[in-house]
């Protein structure tokens, strides 16, 4: 009898993906209600918020798009679709859960500007269609909204990808257009006005130099599929931590900066590299624990984090509508807001995946009414056993 050989399970990029939806959590929990580095605190208040911050962008949002391409790459080469079916699939998966959040969001962000004096402006803001379009565009409905249309243009490019999954060294493109984009984004800021061009061609500026994510995403998954051993897997762990912590030390000029002025600056510099070629060698490093006995059940919780990326403002704002009034130090407040924030927004997620008539807004489910969706209700409904 042939033994039947379990399949494996990448429970290193599980792993990967739960790092990036605290990260992205920890990020957005470690400003003041205005988005700022407690600039009302004394220098040294802001130390532990500033510097939680800068360990919470080890996976930081261009991780979170990194993860996204590599498991399009990974899901691709395991079983291959058309390019129309994929982007139909993906368009399904993305575009329908965004336009959803985004009609929420635009009305969800009056509470907080309600609770903080600002109502007028924001009412006015979502009575302009001109709004609308920049909504549906650009994702700016909220904050962390941007993700999704820019990562679904990107795909759009997924065929040229697969160039370096023989050739792995294509992925070092992702250098010359990092550069690229951050000699265009300094031009386009210093010298244009209109706030609405700047919008759309920083982004454009974005979405073509995120490009070089797709190879190195694609360059990753043909190293991967070569079967390193125990050994060079370590190796590789190592390396990618030291490399890690040079890049760290960079991102704590920029935290001693953030500690004294108050604000979060735009990067430049190496401090931009740093920040946006971190992801590379943060899955490398998970990729290097392949050997490592992760738990199973990441596989389990793993599927959550695109809810959980979804959600996670939700909860934030309403603590900073909760907590209005109460007087906390930056690191206490930091600390309250992330651990209600991660267990909260995680625990919502699990309770919407299992609502079939909403679990599609988390990417967990089919559409309601679909012929998946009237599919899988209908298995869920008893057979009747043949008679005997």
């Amino acid at each position: 009898m042939t033994a039947v050989t379990k399949p494996i399970r990448m429970n290193w990029l599980d792993a990967a993906r739960l790092a990036a939806a605290f990260g992205i959590i920890g990020v957005h929990s470690t400003s003041d209600r205005m988005g700022k580095a407690f600039i009302d605190y004394d220098v040294q208040d802001r130390i532990f918020p500033v510097l939680m911050r800068t360990v919470s962008e080890l996976a930081n949002s261009e991780f979170f798009f990194f993860l996204a391409l590599f498991l399009l790459a990974f899901k691709l080469e395991r079983r291959p679709m058309s390019y129309a079916a994929t982007m139909h699939q993906q368009a399904q998966r993305l575009l329908i859960p965004f336009a959803f959040w985004t009609i929420f969001y635009a009305f969800f962000v009056l509470f907080k500007a309600n609770a903080f004096g600002y109502l007028d402006p924001m009412v006015e803001r979502v009575m302009s269609p001109s709004i609308w379009v920049d909504y549906f565009l650009l994702g700016s409905s909220q904050y962390h909204m941007h993700f999704i249309p820019t990562i679904f243009l990107i795909l759009l490019f997924h065929p040229i990808f697969k160039l370096a999954l023989k050739q792995p060294l294509l992925g070092l493109i992702l250098i010359p257009l990092l550069a690229f984009n951050l000699s265009m984004s300094t031009w386009i800021w210093s010298n244009l006005t209109d706030r609405t061009t700047i919008d759309y061609l920083a982004r454009a500026s974005k979405v073509l130099s995120y490009l070089g994510y797709g190879f190195a995403a694609y360059a990753i998954l043909g190293l991967w599929q070569r079967k390193f051993d125990a050994k060079l897997s370590k190796q590789i762990l190592y390396f990618s931590l030291v490399i890690i912590a040079i890049m760290f030390l960079v991102k704590l000029t920029y935290a001693a900066n953030s500690i004294q002025s108050g604000v979060y600056a735009p990067r430049i510099g190496m401090i931009y590299f740093s920040h946006t070629i971190l992801p590379i060698f943060i899955i490398l490093a998970f990729l290097g624990s392949q050997h490592f006995a992760w738990p199973e059940k990441m596989s389990n919780w793993s599927k959550y984090t695109f809810g959980t990326y979804l959600m996670h403002p939700i909860v934030i704002d309403l603590i900073d509508i909760s907590m209005k009034g109460h007087q906390l130090l930056p690191y206490q407040y930091v600390l309250f807001k992330y651990t209600i924030t991660l267990s909260i927004t995680f625990s919502l997620a699990i309770l919407v995946s299992r609502i079939p008539f909403v679990a599609w807004t988390i990417g967990l489910g089919p559409l309601p009414f679909s012929k998946a969706w009237k599919n899988k209700e209908h298995n869920k409904k008893p057979v009747a056993l043949p008679a005997t």
